[in-house]
């Protein structure tokens, strides 16, 4: 069937002709609910279908998972239309921040080993740089002068001068201290080899503009740039779209004005609003069907919209789908919240069980069907209780499981709260025996029944001498993380039996310990440790939430949150509370942050980085168009403990005006009835990366561990030494093109490019190496001999990072691998050979050495295989593992069979996840090295699900199952 065919037969005429338009510019504004992303997919495979190369396509999103959405519908298309969705693997469908970030990378290698701060870890990055940067000479700026306040001022001053372009030496001729400081917190960046999001996206920017050596390597293939949720994008991000357009042929934008809710965080709504002026010759689509919510909620909420905004939006008519039934949709006014809370649960339990008909689909409503959504979650009402507690103690009540998905500490549970109190009682000295008796006694034992006293004495003691060693000491490795799971062993664990919720709170404190590792080298003395304890008991309390929004599969339980937090979800039923006067909307609140406003006049002018009417009125229609066929927006008038009553919202009593609001609370809906409970999969429930997956084919508990729970291994010896070696022989790819460097300069390249992160550098290195310069010699020595034996590999051959996205079982898998391509004069690929870089030693017989995977090695290298042929116009000519320390390539088979072998494996994993059967698979060769071997009971299982074992894979020299049944050793084994 041709591409033209399928998408007239999947998509609305206002889809397909968006998903047609060929013109230049094309702003495609699409309503909520119209279906954005499945136009956004069809477009890209209609591209691909006309001949387009996969490698000029470059489509932004908003998240990683509506990336994955995108992805999976595209590869329907694709093959619908009788193409190889393998294609995709050429092809850029992500963040635009994951975007910079593989451009750096091509631009110069070394920026491949830069590790990445989020929002905690640049805060924990201030905290451990402290005095390094001067950061007390700003603290008399802070709020009652706190060392807190003045760490998130800082952290957000940074990122919004990136986000806004602004020169630092503009700052500085406006507040010449908070201008140096952010000049000297870039060179410490750069030198300490880290980068944060709003610096990748600065970085191309400035290197586009600069026209940097190395750029076209990084865009130079790009024709068409696609931008999904294009009302939420900032001045510097619009900025790259604008610098890359300038290269590309097309320029596809599709966003809803009405959803833009990022302002408060630098967002410029205008760039949605102006895009006709900017472009005048653009085609505009709008997407007005609506196929989520029920008539008399589209046209509410529209006419709110409409009424609220005015001017400041574009007019789009929206229109409802279809009218389903049954259906609800009231306004309420409780006399106080207690009732208000009560009667939310009430109705989420009275419809729990009815049917829900999708598409001639007729399942039971599940409690995750259900969302309790807030303008804010945290925030403390007079009573001194966050504003959730209200509806969770209801929920809980009513025995309802609710996730919460904004607003929980981290520290709530008992189990998390008792981590943090006993990484307590190290922070002046080694505890006494009687405070740990006490401690035990009164906190540990209530939250972990089965805890070990001996053995937390045992852990306490070797700890606390570790830590506060003399002043002056040598620098020892010492890695928090390891102190989480020496406490847990003697806490024993492993006997007890928590839920998945408990262990995923628990896998919350490892993450956090990991930030910590993330940017502190050692905690191997009692100031460092301190900061760990501060940053623990301040930014840590609000800078995580106990939410379920990067687990694979959600809880099925109601879902409490901020309305931020469920940006593109959407709901059967949805309940908008706590919608009252100066509540929802909030009061308008200014600018607040340390940059100077002559330098932020122009952000402060359209509203950014502050509270405004039209934002406020934009994340409510964004609220109530998450909703399906059921809405409840309601309010009360006696707040907990509140001098005077409160009035209700005006956004609640301007959607009132529907005649078809209710606003009693009397009744259920017309026309329920019953039906067998059954949870909907959504799109974010399938696995999609080989690296994640990878852990279920070793042992699915394994991964339960690592990939549900969010626990993280232990720092291990010299951690980021394959890293920067790998780096260091793309480095020589990068600079030496066409022939082989010499020994000298291989030297010169990998002295410059090695770094290593967790290892200290020696104060006398020429004299006394320690670690690191032994580390770093030994890198030149395998470099050297790579070059030695494999110059051919620089002589018109090029190594490149390759990503490869490979359909399976209704997603896709996607993972990187070294591709070598030998290439004619003119640059053409002639053939390819795909080379997985290993810094593991093999011995005398790497291909027989049990301590290297070979079902995992040969399991990368078949994938990519399948791959090839689509993404580079060929076949892979051979597939071989390179060990960089043993200088050996060993040849992996990629016959269509051993492919074959391979990606059933994967799919017999997906299977096995989605189907959440984690069996314990221990054998004591597997388990010694386990890194959750400390806290697993190791207790042989059999699949519960998983009826059939995967075929063989086809490793070098032989055929093996993977390491869940080939190292497994069961109750009746020897």
């Amino acid at each position: 069937m041709c591409i033209e065919q399928v998408l007239r037969n999947e998509l609305t005429p206002e889809q397909f002709a968006a998903a047609l338009d060929q013109k230049k510019e094309v702003l495609c504004l699409a309503c909520a609910g119209s279906g954005k992303s499945r136009t956004l997919a069809y477009r890209i495979a209609r591209l691909l279908a006309e001949g387009e190369p996969p490698e000029g396509i470059v489509a932004f999103t908003f998240t990683e998972k509506a990336a994955e959405s995108i992805k999976r519908r595209i590869s329907q298309a694709l093959s619908t239309a009788g193409l190889d969705p393998t294609m995709m693997g050429a092809m850029y469908i992500g963040t635009i921040h994951s975007y910079c970030q593989r451009v750096l990378g091509d631009i110069d290698a070394t920026y491949r080993q830069f590790d990445v701060l989020d929002e905690n870890r640049l805060k924990l990055y201030l905290i451990s740089r402290y005095n390094q940067l001067s950061l007390q000479n700003f603290r008399s700026r802070a709020k009652g002068n706190s060392y807190f306040d003045t760490i998130k001022q800082i952290s957000d001053a940074w990122k919004t001068a990136n986000d806004e372009l602004l020169d630092f030496n503009a700052v500085a001729s406006e507040d010449q201290e908070i201008g140096d400081l952010l000049i000297r917190i870039k060179d410490s960046l750069n030198s300490d080899q880290y980068i944060d999001f709003s610096l990748m996206i600065r970085n191309v920017v400035e290197a586009i503009r600069n026209n940097s050596p190395g750029v076209e390597n990084g865009i130079g293939r790009l024709r068409h740039l696609m931008v999904d949720e294009y009302q939420d994008v900032n001045p510097c991000q619009e900025e790259l779209i604008r610098l890359l357009h300038q290269r590309s042929e097309t320029l596809f934008v599709v966003g809803d004005d009405d959803q833009a809710i990022y302002a408060w965080r630098g967002a410029d709504v205008s760039n949605i609003l102006e895009f006709q002026q900017r472009y005048p010759g653009c085609s505009v689509h709008t997407l007005s069907q609506n196929f989520r919510s029920t008539e008399p909620i589209v046209q509410s909420s529209n006419a709110f919209a409409a009424a609220t905004l005015g001017p400041s939006r574009i007019t789009k008519n929206p229109a409802a789908f279809a009218n389903r039934t049954p259906q609800d949709f009231r306004v309420l006014w409780f006399p106080d919240r207690n009732i208000e809370a009560e009667w939310v649960a009430e109705r989420i339990r009275n419809l729990l069980g009815t049917a829900y008909d999708e598409n001639g689909d007729i399942r039971g409503l599940t409690p995750a069907d259900f969302a309790i959504l807030m303008r804010s979650t945290r925030q403390a009402e007079q009573d001194g209780t966050p504003r959730h507690t209200a509806f969770t103690s209801a929920l809980e009540r009513f025995d309802i499981p609710f996730s919460l998905e904004a607003g929980g500490g981290p520290f709530d549970r008992p189990q998390t709260a008792v981590l943090r109190s006993t990484f307590e009682l190290l922070r002046h000295a080694p505890p006494d025996r009687t405070t740990v008796q006490q401690h035990f006694n009164n906190n540990v034992l209530p939250a972990y029944p089965d805890a070990d006293f001996n053995a937390l004495v045992r852990v306490l003691t070797e700890w606390g001498r570790r830590i506060h060693r003399p002043s002056g000491s040598t620098r020892i490795r010492l890695y928090p993380q390891q102190l989480v799971y020496d406490l847990l062993e003697a806490f024993n664990i492993s006997r007890t039996n928590f839920n998945d919720d408990v262990m995923r709170d628990i896998g919350l404190f490892s993450r956090m310990i990991l930030d910590v590792e993330t940017v502190y080298m050692s905690v191997d003395s009692k100031q460092r440790f301190s900061e760990i304890l501060n940053f623990l008991q301040n930014p840590a309390e609000t800078g995580y939430d106990v939410s379920t929004d990067d687990v694979l599969q959600r809880p099925d339980a109601v879902t409490v949150s901020t309305v931020h937090k469920v940006k593109g979800l959407e709901f059967p039923c949805v309940f908008v509370v706590d919608v009252e006067a100066h509540r929802f909307p909030k009061r308008r609140s200014g600018y607040s942050g340390w940059l100077p406003n002559g330098v932020m006049a122009s952000a402060i002018n359209r509203g950014a980085y502050q509270s405004t009417h039209d934002e406020e009125a934009r994340l409510f229609y964004t609220a109530v168009t998450r909703a399906e066929r059921y809405l409840y927006v309601c309010g009360s008038e006696n707040l907990p403990q509140a001098k005077s009553r409160a009035k209700q919202s005006p956004y609640a009593l301007r959607l009132a005006e529907h005649p078809e609001v209710v606003k009693t609370p009397n009744g259920l809906p017309a026309g329920l009835s019953q039906a067998a409970p059954r949870r909907r999969i959504e799109d974010a429930d399938y696995p999609t990366s080989f690296s994640e997956i990878k852990y279920y084919l070793q042992c699915p508990k394994s991964y339960q561990f690592r990939e549900r729970y969010g626990l993280n291994p232990v720092v291990p010896e010299m951690f980021g030494y394959g890293k920067t070696v790998h780096t260091s022989i793309q480095k020589l790819h990068e600079l030496y093109p066409d022939a082989p460097p010499s020994e000298e300069q291989v030297e010169q390249v990998v002295f410059n490019t090695f770094h290593l992160k967790h290892v200290p550098k020696s104060g006398d290195p020429v004299n006394r190496p320690g670690a690191y310069e032994n580390s770093r010699n030994r890198a030149i020595e395998i470099a050297q001999n790579y070059v030695a034996s494999y110059g051919g590999d620089f002589e018109r051959e090029r190594q490149v990072e390759a990503v490869f996205e490979i359909p399976a079982a209704n997603c896709v898998i996607s993972g990187s691998i070294d591709l070598l391509l030998h290439e004619d004069e003119d640059g053409n690929i002639l053939q390819a050979e795909i080379i997985d870089f290993k810094t593991m030693e093999g011995g005398e017989r790497p291909d027989e050495n049990e301590d290297l995977d070979w079902t995992e090695l040969a399991m990368q290298v078949q994938l990519y295989a399948r791959a090839a042929d689509q993404v580079l116009g060929r076949n892979a000519r051979t597939g071989c593992v390179h060990l960089l320390k043993d200088n050996r390539r060993i040849e992996v088979p990629i016959t269509n069979e051993a492919v074959d072998a391979a990606i059933a494996n994967i799919e017999w994993a997906v299977t096995g996840i989605l189907s959440s059967d984690f069996p314990m698979r221990p054998h004591p060769e597997k388990c010694s090295r386990c890194d959750f071997r400390m806290i697993c009971p190791a207790t042989p299982q059999n699949f519960n699900v998983l009826t059939t074992v995967p075929p063989e894979l086809h490793l070098p020299g032989r055929r093996e199952m993977v390491r869940a049944f080939s190292l497994y050793r069961g109750p009746n084994d020897a």
